[in-house]
This record gives C-alpha cells, structure tokens and sequence, in this order.
C-alpha cells in the first residue's frame, strides 16, 4: 500500500490503460478522481474500484478545454482537499497515414491538441496546487510509437515524442517544488487503438489478409516483442504506481518503456 492517503487524477480513465492505471492505483491506496470525456465511462471505472473498497469520483472533463480542466481540477481538490498524482493518460490516434501523405491537416490538429496541448493545459492547471504544497508526481503516457517513428500513423508518433519532449521540460519546471515528472511509453496493449492498427494491417498487409484483428494483433506481436508476450494495461497501471511511489522519489525527466523489450535503450 504505497499510496496510502494520497489522492490520484487519472485522464482518459474511461477505460483501457485508464482502467487499468486507475486500478493499480487504487490498489496500493489512493483515492482516485477519474476524468474522461464520457462521463458514464468514467463512472464505471470509478464504480469498478469503489466495488474494490476504494474510494473513486468520477468527473466529465475535454483535456483540450482549460476551463473544464481547470474546474476538473478545483472539483477534485474541494472532494478530496488535495491532489499528490496527476496521470496525463488522455489520448487518441488518428486514421492510418502510409504514406503520410494520406493524412489531413485536421487529423494533425486533432492529435496534437488531444496528446500534446493538454500537458500544458493540465500541468498548468496543476500547477499552483503542486508548486504551493511542494509536492506531487506527473506521470505522462507517451507510446514506443515515438522512438520507433510509426509510420502507419504520423501524426500520432509525432504527438507522442512531443510528450516525452515536454516531459523534460516540466520535468526541469517543477524540480525546484520536489515534483516529479516522468513518462511511460507502452508497447503492444489491446485496446481499440491496436484493434484499428491491427485492421489496416488486414486491410494493407498480404501476410495478414484472412486473420481476425485480434490474431493481427497477436501475430504483430510476435515480430516485435522479444519477450513474446502483450502488455496489459495492469503492467503500465504498476509502472505509474512507481513512479507515483516514494521509491521514485529522486526520478525525474525519464521515460520507461514498459514493452515486453521492444524499444531497447
């Protein structure tokens, strides 16, 4: 119970990696503020740990919106009196690129706003309530999609390694308050996100033509993960239990690839 008291904000908690991030967490102790777009997704999630014996709100919050972040923000503090973890998991991709020509300007704004401007929206949001207290963790989902350079989907990868960028940034920002600032990159997790990267390749690839998504995805996984396994979003929710944990306390500004292996540094 490394979290024991300390209250937990996780976005894009609706589901998937949320889920699995939010329940982790609840687990080792912390009350948990669960913030999604769809708000009867995040009152689910918030459901399934309240059924666990732990304590969950759940709140309608548009990462891209500074209004409704900030109000997010100042709901969580008025119901729990403070904020310790912030978790930036809120993201989305885009329709396949490949070559990159095929996508939009709109599907670069789209990204770009939902994976990369919301760390300014939320960070700053969180900021007085961090920097005030001299306390905290920010813990930024990021993707192997970056350092891998993706180019089934551009826009995404480029979003992502904004996010690693940016957690350096805040990282050197806020030391000064003894908060701390890392990332997590997942590997292959199925989710609706390797579902559709999974269907193009059925759609693009003659060596995956005749397979079910999930057996795409399966055999995706075996060219690239060394140790021949998927990643569950339970194996990301432990890696942010750390990194929210004082066993971290004197990390920042790094980024974990929780991937079976695949991104090797």
């Amino acid at each position: 119970m490394r979290l024991t008291g300390k209250v937990a904000v996780v976005t894009g908690g609706g589901g998937g990696i949320g889920l699995g991030i939010a329940s982790c967490l609840s687990q080792e102790g912390a009350k948990i503020a669960v913030l999604d777009l769809d708000l009867e997704k995040a009152r689910n999630v918030a459901n399934k740990v309240i059924s666990l014996g732990n304590m969950a709100i759940a709140l309608r919050a548009d990462v891209t919106d500074e209004l409704e972040v900030e109000s997010a923000v100042r709901r969580v503090i008025d119901a729990y009196d403070k904020i310790d973890i912030f978790v930036n998991n809120a993201g989305i991709a885009c329709k396949p690129g490949l070559p990159f020509i095929n996508n939009s300007l709109d599907d670069w704004d789209k990204v770009w706003d939902v994976n990369v401007k919301s760390l300014h929206i939320t960070c700053k949001a969180i900021w007085p309530h961090f920097t005030g207290r001299r306390s905290g963790r920010i813990i930024n989902i990021a993707s192997i999609a970056a350092p891998m350079a993706g180019q089934m989907k551009p826009p995404y990868s480029v979003a992502k390694a904004g996010v690693i960028t940016f957690t350096h940034i805040l990282a050197k920002e806020f030391a000064p308050y003894d908060v701390t600032v890392n990332a997590i990159s997942p590997g292959l997790v199925w989710t609706p996100f390797w579902e559709g990267v999974a269907k193009n390749l059925i759609a693009t690839n003659a060596n995956y033509q005749g397979m079910t998504p999930r057996q795409a995805f399966e055999r995706r996984m075996s060219e690239l993960v060394p140790l021949q396994r998927e990643q569950t979003p339970e194996d990301i929710g432990w890696a942010v239990a750390f990194f929210a944990s004082d066993q971290a306390r004197n990390i920042t500004g790094q980024v974990l690839s929780v991937d079976g292996g695949v991104i090797m540094q």
